[in-house]
């Protein structure tokens, strides 16, 4: 497991409380919802909807702090930050970074999904 990618503590936090069989379906929840946030963060940013950009910056952020993704959970934070405040200025670094963020996360929580 990438220490820097997730949180060894939080993830052992979340292996402690969840059965293996709810927490391979919580990974294959997240690995199926975020694909479709940051797209709709994309979509959103692509037509000014401010709103669209936070709500979805908020579940990503959320959802990978749950699992001990605090590099990506951060950047989420970043970007629904911005949003929050009104305006959509300086958001496409922070999508971008949330894209490659969450590139380097998916193959470690398969990893962390097969070793359920």
């Amino acid at each position: 497991m990438s220490e820097t990618l997730i949180d060894p503590e939080a993830w052992e936090i979340m292996k402690s409380m969840t059965e293996p069989a709810f927490l391979v379906e919580l990974i294959d929840t997240y690995l199926s919802d975020s694909p479709d946030l940051i797209e709709q963060m994309r979509a959103g940013l692509a037509a000014g909807d401010i709103e669209c950009v936070r709500r979805a910056a908020h579940s990503l952020k959320s959802n990978s702090a749950s699992f001990g993704a605090t590099r990506l959970a951060g950047v989420a934070r970043e970007l629904e930050m911005i949003a929050k405040s009104g305006t959509l200025e300086g958001t496409g670094p922070k999508l971008a970074a949330i894209e490659v963020e969450y590139a380097q996360l998916l193959p470690v929580l398969v990893e962390l999904k097969n070793e359920c």
